[in-house]
């Protein structure tokens, strides 16, 4: 039995999957889906930056040892925050608070692939 593995991936990820699979339908005469397409479109719009950026930035944010959940480094890499209280956003439904130097840290790195 075949069990479907769930993974939180970014942006720039989907848009990568969607193109590679636009071009293969494409080459098959078929189409994407209409969800494919919207999801397509919307990634095609918000996808800051590049798919190695943004695998990179997410290993450099696991590597800080603050404990981030994959779900939250994949939305670190999507939003790119630029502000203390943008980074405080994306943790508000954590248990504990992030030291301002912690959220520094993210900042920084994040500044980096701007």
């Amino acid at each position: 039995m075949d069990l479907m593995e769930e993974k939180p991936i970014s942006v720039p990820e989907v848009n990568e999957i969607l193109k590679r699979k636009e071009k293969e339908y494409a080459d098959s005469g078929l189409e994407l889906g209409y969800e494919q397409k919207k999801a397509l479109e919307h990634a095609m719009k918000f996808s800051k930056i590049s798919v190695k950026d943004a695998k990179e930035l997410a290993g450099k944010l696991g590597s800080l040892e603050l404990g981030l959940t994959q779900d939250r480094v994949v939305k670190i890499t999507e939003l790119m925050p630029g502000t203390t209280d943008d980074v405080r956003a994306i943790f508000a439904k954590e248990r504990f608070k992030y030291t301002e130097e912690d959220i520094k840290k993210v900042i920084d790195l994040v500044d980096q692939y701007r």
